[in-house]
């Protein structure tokens, strides 16, 4: 069984607007009780189920009890869920899982991958090594909802109110972090109703998406309630990518299949950060800013595919895709493109704060770098950012696009084959792209753009040489998207050659960035000369070290063209 779903976190101030809601909804706009749900979740210690992206749970709903398996879909709006009727524990022993319940299927394969089952000789995995590590505690409305009644989009959705609390340790090491979500289902129609009433909601009540699971905020508030050494020898379960690419060469992958692949990617990635920062204090910067500086990477990442997309369309290189989809996706690029400039506001603060610390230990007057007016649409900080309207409207654009793709949402991953395309093609003669003739085509294209550049350094003044940077980092950012697709059946020196170039780009663009950096500053000091004198030591110390640092870039360049592009 696949869920079609998003879950919304709902700000404490909006909670009673939101009941009041689901109850004008209902039925004679009377909420039914809610549903006592008391559910405990089970890993092991070195917590294998959550490096998996999957969640065991034992829960009592109502009356009944209901042992479920989660394992993560292909995707941001489907989860793999496998629902087994269970039995309550016998009077004073702990509740513990039977994994023969989840025998046969997708849900026996994914144990069997994650905690080494073997049912043959353990039938109910008590050999796993399984133990409970948090629980959660909630109470569930639930109301059903027809949403875009007479268009394409038509579909009934649940809309399920959870209030209560995650729990972890115990007696004086107990801690809880209380819960308030919204969580969208489609019971029947079209996935795009899911959207659809998602950023309705958003948008009436300042809810905000969020990817990650109760199992993995439990999994979090267990690793706070041991002692400090226990917590650091945990392996990290976090992690923004996504969880399966297609097995296969590009030379059978259509191109279609190798844009779906990066626009999951690229959601994978993005999703993951805005709800990792969504969940921090709002005065947490420390915290804060690795996250927001990944989130800002997977906004680049996906405007760069947005832009070598539209380049290749004009090049000749069109994508089989609706027009919705290609709508969509440069809707949530123009979003990026807002969303990346706030979090470009806070990176250079932080980017520059060594410089007053330099100067001061020259013997130099410590003049902080000066910070230019903020844009008029800056979120209050990181997390604000994370959890405003617009960061969730790009995540819904981009599941939009890949609806509109095209393909069986519920296995968005399942890779075309140029043979299939050729049969949706349009007219009899149409050829399919393969995603190896798309892919190369474009990067060939921007390479040969930035070498032809880059020969010029001398002749490049900063304005330009920032251009220069930033178009060799959406090279370096589609690269890197795509890299999991590139065969490894090519051999070891094509593979080999694709490292040496990676890691020459990743060296230029290191010593472009330290350029870029010391010329913001030395242009914000230079803005304040006739305010403060003590600005005039600053520009003349960054105005000696100019002339070094693009010799510098100006010789990592030159490293970097001597690789050719191995694709």
């Amino acid at each position: 069984m696949q869920e079609i779903e998003l879950k919304f976190q709902i700000p404490a101030e909006a909670l009673e607007t939101v009941r009041a809601e689901l109850a004008r909804l209902a039925p004679d706009q009377a909420l039914p009780p809610p549903l006592i749900l008391q559910a405990a979740y089970f890993d092991t210690p070195d917590r294998r189920l959550a490096q998996a992206r999957s969640a065991l749970r034992v829960r009592r709903e109502g009356d009944e009890w209901v042992q479920t398996l989660k394992a993560a879909g292909s995707h941001t709006m489907v989860r793999v869920e496998d629902n087994r009727a269970t039995q309550p524990p016998p009077a004073g022993q702990p509740l513990s899982p039977r994994l023969s319940l989840h025998a046969g299927g997708p849900a026996e394969a994914a144990l069997r991958l994650s905690l080494a089952w073997q049912p043959e000789q353990d039938a109910d995995g008590a050999q796993c090594g399984l133990v409970q590590l948090y629980a959660t505690d909630m109470r569930r409305t639930r109301v059903q909802l027809a949403v875009g009644i007479g268009t394409l989009h038509e579909g009934v959705v649940e809309l399920a109110l959870d209030e209560g609390a995650i729990l972890a340790g115990t007696g004086a090491d107990q801690r809880s972090v209380p819960v308030r979500e919204l969580e969208i289902e489609l019971i029947s129609g079209h996935p795009q109703a899911v959207i659809d009433a998602g950023r309705d909601w958003v948008q009436r009540f300042g809810l905000w998406l969020d990817t990650q699971t109760k199992a993995h905020r439990g999994d979090r508030l267990a690793r706070w309630a041991v002692d400090g050494d226990a917590r650091a020898a945990l392996p990290e379960s976090f992690s923004p990518r996504p969880a399966r690419l297609p097995a296969t060469g590009l030379a059978s992958l259509s191109a279609e299949a190798a844009w779906r692949t990066g626009v999951e990617a690229c959601l994978a990635h993005i999703t993951a950060h805005i709800s990792e920062l969504a969940g921090l204090p709002e005065g947490d910067l420390a915290a804060a800013a690795p996250v927001a500086y990944q989130w800002r990477r997977g906004l680049r990442r996906l405007r760069a595919l947005g832009r070598f997309v539209a380049d290749t369309q004009a090049h000749g290189a069109p994508l089989n895709l609706s027009p919705v989809a290609h709508l969509s996706l440069q809707a949530a690029c123009a979003h990026a493109a807002v969303l990346a400039r706030q979090l470009g506001h806070w990176r250079d603060q932080d980017a520059l704060a060594w410089i007053p610390r330099k100067l001061q230990q020259l013997g130099l007057p410590a003049l902080p770098v000066p910070t230019p007016p903020a844009p008029a649409d800056l979120s209050a900080s990181p997390v604000a950012a994370a959890r405003s309207t617009q960061a969730t409207e790009l995540c819904l654009q981009v599941l939009t696009a890949l609806l509109a793709g095209g393909g069986d949402l519920t296995e968005v991953t399942e890779v075309t084959e140029v043979t299939d395309v050729a049969k949706v093609a349009q007219g009899p003669e149409a050829a399919p792209l393969s995603a190896h003739a798309w892919l190369s085509d474009g990067l060939r294209r921007w390479h040969a753009h930035c070498a032809r550049t880059a020969r010029r350094f001398d002749d490049l003044g900063p304005r330009r040489a920032h251009r220069l940077r930033r178009r060799a980092r959406q090279l370096r950012d589609v690269l890197d998207l795509f890299a999991p697709l590139w065969p490894q059946a090519e051999g070891k020196h094509a593979h080999e050659a694709r490292a040496r170039h990676a890691h020459a780009l990743a060296k230029a663009l290191d010593a472009l960035g330290a350029l870029q950096d010391e010329t913001v500053a030395l242009a914000r000091y230079r803005a304040v000369l006739a305010q403060d004198i003590r600005a005039q030591a600053a520009c003349t110390w960054l105005q000696g070290r100019c002339k070094p640092l693009r010799k510098q870039a100006q010789r990592a360049l030159r490293r970097w063209l001597t690789h050719s592009a191995p694709w």
